[in-house]
């Protein structure tokens, strides 16, 4: 069977969540077509997406009646559209305020005026549970007070009630919260991809923020977006260091999804610090990174991005912990897609023992392993020719910048970019090797490294740029 959207879909749910999934196609209240049990029947006994064929499919619903492609796959998107509901309704069933607020409107359109009280009292109480007071925060509370007041104006004897100023304070706190979430993604995005977003009305929204605080006002979310907003416009130091504080303080307040938003920011300040020269970040990056793992923050859907944790690894080694960095490689790896896990965990292990100057180990970690996707595959040659170049393995360095070259004349999965970045590189070594094994008259010998020197500079893109550097100064010694 080809890939299918169902089965993708079903199969990324939860052994619980597909229990359920299963719970709610059997209901009648939301499915009324008993074939769909039945096919959900069956594609719960697959494994993988891959596994399962239509006309298998079709022949066990129908027996031998003519294969039909276009009934089955009517059934197939009836169960699909299920499967959207039965997500929704699973949002519906996290999101206590909004039922309240449904039920609540439901029953004033109604006129059923006898049971809001109670039921407003309760929607009161679930929002006084709430640890972290953020946007949605407030739009609930937008919201409650506006029942509030319907309520109240239904009500014979009319008088003052505070739920309407109630309402328009809920309102302008969601306002200021969103539009410094908004002015926080803008000024992010502005950097990264050279956007030019414009947040209307932000310099009123700071001004008022400015004089709430001169008031004596207590919003702790605006005060973290406000500093992450302050930080990422400037870039100092001050700004990073108080959100930090700010995050810690509030770390078992803020929403999971919520914090890994905001540490993002943090890891692409210390980024762009070490992007400016300031590699002494490397360590702030690990410190945030332990952080996160520790307090399973970074972890999305229970698993980790292959991006993540290269990126832990290259913080790891940057900083020296090599013991922490290796001890983080074996212990998280069972974290990445399996599809993954063996190239990205055996790439990591081999950058690792390159760094640390064990070149020998690198080539072993590398041996025997056929690397599935074209990026690791490439990055491991180039480990491999770098080890080759630094153990003086000519023979082995030279067969091997021959075979790289004719992988990437015929991989049609690396792109232009790429390709030319390594082509560069396979280019200048083979030239850096020469200049140190054959030696030539001085004169010839200062051309030759003018000339490196000089492409060394021009050729662009060119990979593992900083190493070429320093094994030409070594050469030139």
């Amino acid at each position: 069977m080809s890939r299918s959207r169902l089965m993708d879909l079903y199969h990324a749910l939860s052994k619980k969540e597909q229990k359920k999934f299963a719970e709610y196609v059997e209901s009648p209240f939301f499915n009324k077509n008993a074939l769909l049990r039945q096919v959900l029947s069956l594609l719960a006994a697959t494994k993988t997406p891959e596994e399962l064929d239509k006309k298998i499919l079709f022949a066990q619903l129908f027996g031998k009646a003519n294969y039909d492609e276009l009934k089955l796959n009517n059934l197939l998107s009836d169960l699909l559209a299920l499967l959207y509901d039965f997500l929704a309704y699973q949002q519906y069933d996290a999101e206590k305020a909004l039922q309240q607020n449904f039920l609540v409107q439901n029953l004033l359109k109604r006129e059923w005026m006898d049971a809001c009280p109670q039921l407003l009292d309760k929607y009161t109480q679930t929002q006084a549970r709430q640890n972290w007071q953020d946007s949605r925060y407030y739009l609930a509370e937008y919201q409650l007070q506006d029942l509030q007041d319907q309520y109240g104006m239904t009500l014979e004897k009319r008088q003052y009630t505070p739920h309407l100023q109630q309402r328009d304070a809920a309102l302008d706190h969601f306002y200021h919260l969103e539009k410094l979430k908004i002015a926080c993604d803008m000024t992010s995005r502005n950097t990264v991809v050279n956007a030019d977003y414009t947040c209307r009305f932000l310099p009123e929204v700071l001004a008022h923020y400015t004089q709430s605080k001169e008031d004596g006002a207590d919003f702790p979310a605006l005060d973290v977006y406000f500093c992450t907003y302050a930080m990422l416009q400037s870039g100092e130091n001050e700004h990073y260091q108080q959100l930090k504080s700010l995050l810690q303080q509030n770390l078992r307040r803020i929403p999971q999804q919520e914090l890994r938003l905001l540490y993002s920011y943090c890891l692409n300040h210390a980024v762009r610090k070490i992007n400016s020269g300031e590699t002494g970040y490397y360590q702030e990056i690990l410190s945030l990174y332990r952080l996160l793992l520790e307090e399973s923050i970074i972890f999305k859907n229970g698993g980790l991005t292959q991006w993540t944790y290269i990126n832990i690894v290259t913080a790891g080694i940057r900083t020296g912990d090599y013991q922490w960095t290796e001890g983080f490689i074996q212990q998280y790896e069972q974290y990445l897609l399996p599809e993954l896990r063996r190239n990205v965990s055996t790439f990591s292990l081999a950058n690792l023992y390159f760094e640390k100057g064990d070149y020998a180990a690198a080539l072993r970690s590398l041996h025997n392993v056929e690397f599935t996707d074209a990026f690791y595959h490439l990055s491991a040659k180039l480990i491999q020719l770098k080890s080759y170049y630094l153990l003086a393995e000519t023979e082995a360095l030279g067969a091997l910048l021959n075979a790289t070259r004719r992988y990437l004349q015929r991989n049609r999965q690396l792109s232009t970019y790429q390709k030319k970045s390594a082509l560069h590189f396979l280019q200048l070594l083979q030239r850096l090797n020469q200049m140190r094994y054959h030696p030539l008259e001085i004169r010839d010998k200062n051309t030759a490294r003018q000339g490196f020197e000089r492409d060394l500079q021009s050729l662009q893109p060119l990979a593992n740029k900083q190493w070429l550097e320093e094994q030409f100064l070594m050469v030139n010694c």
